[in-house]
């Protein structure tokens, strides 16, 4: 009788203590200012460059998975780890713009470890106009 009480009672005290834990684990938590930059108007042939500035304000790494831009003309570069309590950048980049005209929208999607904001797009827009 003795030895069902024990079991028992170690039972009820694994299935507490697990979500617990599950609950208060380590995770990371990103921030970031702005999901758009706009360069306002630009002349054609003016290369591109803009680092998104991301932060982890959690207790574990943050992990930036992928950035895929939206097209070839779009190249990316980004901090592929933040430590908790650091910021990092993700930078994109259009370098050929000579036949640009009117407004032009860049994006690229991110994927991160975050487990609330797991994947979000980052946008670029200028306005070519010849002088």
């Amino acid at each position: 009788m003795r030895l069902k009480f024990t079991l028992a009672l170690s039972l009820l005290t694994l299935l507490f203590a697990f979500p617990a834990t599950a609950r208060y684990a380590a995770k990371p938590k990103m921030t970031i200012s702005t999901l758009e930059h706009s360069f306002g108007v630009v002349k054609p042939g003016t290369p591109l460059t803009y680092t998104f500035q991301i932060g982890n304000q959690g207790d574990a790494r943050l992990e930036v998975l992928n950035v895929s831009p939206s097209c070839g003309c779009t190249t990316s570069k980004y901090d592929k780890a933040v430590a908790p309590g650091k910021t990092g950048g993700i930078t994109l980049a259009i370098e050929k713009t000579g036949d640009y005209k009117g407004e032009v929208i860049k994006t690229a999607t991110v994927t991160t470890n975050d487990p609330v904001l797991p994947t979000f797009t980052l946008t670029l827009r200028a306005e070519f106009k010849a002088e």
